[in-house]
């Protein structure tokens, strides 16, 4: 005879109750994606089940991600060891971690024990896809820095904000010199190692409060928050120091690696656009400057 919601007495009731509860929360909480939300749901879920697979395994602090944590899963993060071998992504740490006989005696010691840990699973893993996708809309594949989609984000919300309260911000354009000779001369796969390294000396050098933006090909784009062009001579000066440092490891008689830059001022009134233009045409000013050994 099939359970029927309205049947109390029936020895599953209270399970699937539970059961039916928890996957209304999971649905209730995903639908927020915030990092509160998830991790409130993952905590709920597990802290009934018990795994202990450092004692089995003889595992040490510094081989367990989740040493002595009774509630930790070690097949649920990323980029831990397994079988010798580091795992960098969740879906192979998962499915080498099936095989364990951890594994094994945790997830399929009865039913409900089953349909939870397939449960959390299911949770970290949408967690960990949601966190790839929201990576990938905001940052550069190849350098890692923001990307122009997340600079049109943070700037739609600070133009606002300097139109109603006032204030200022600098954004400056900095461009790689003779890149596109470097590409002509030793191939696309060395520019792109260029770029990583530009973007590498140019992260070292802003602030934690600048924004920092790969904003097309070799141009970057850096957001200094409440600062005039006037104080941008301690940020070109770290740029200098870390650019020169590059080149005393690193260059060679046929090329150095250099920057030309551009500074203009966003603030109450003023068009994002017609700013970053000025920024840019700043920017050339100062390679035509240094190309012509101004």
């Amino acid at each position: 005879m099939p359970l029927s919601h309205t049947d109390p007495s029936h020895p599953l009731s209270d399970i699937l109750q539970k059961l039916s509860q928890d996957l209304r929360s999971f649905i209730d909480l995903s639908l927020q994606e915030t990092d509160e939300s998830w991790e409130g749901l993952t905590s709920s879920l597990i802290k009934d089940i018990e795994v202990r697979c450092w004692e089995k395994k003889k595992c040490g602090k510094n081989t367990c991600p989740k040493y002595m944590n009774a509630q930790g899963r070690c097949w649920l993060i990323a980029g831990t060891l397994c079988g010798g071998e580091v795992h960098g992504k969740f879906a192979l740490k998962y499915k080498s971690c099936t095989e364990c006989d951890v594994y094994k005696e945790t997830v399929y010691k009865n039913p409900l024990s089953e349909t939870y840990e397939h449960l959390i699973t299911l949770v970290h893993s949408l967690r960990t896809k949601e966190q790839e996708l929201k990576t990938l809309a905001i940052r550069d594949s190849l350098t890692g820095l923001y990307n122009r989609n997340y600079f049109n984000i943070v700037m739609a919300r600070e133009t606002e904000k300097l139109n109603r309260f006032g204030g200022r911000l600098s954004i400056m354009m900095v461009d790689i010199n003779k890149f596109k000779q470097i590409n002509d001369a030793y191939g696309h796969l060395h520019g792109d190692g260029i770029l990583k390294e530009c973007a590498s000396i140019l992260s070292r050098s802003v602030r934690t409060s600048d924004i920092l933006v790969r904003f097309g090909g070799d141009e970057f784009l850096v957001v200094m928050p409440d600062t005039d062009c006037s104080e941008r001579d301690p940020l070109i000066a770290r740029i200098n120091k870390h650019l020169g440092d590059w080149n005393e490891k690193y260059a060679s008689s046929d090329y150095s690696l250099s920057f030309s830059l551009g500074c203009a001022l966003l603030e109450q009134g003023k068009e994002l656009m017609e700013v970053i233009e000025e920024a840019d045409s700043k920017m050339y000013k100062d390679k035509m400057k240094q190309y012509s050994g101004g």
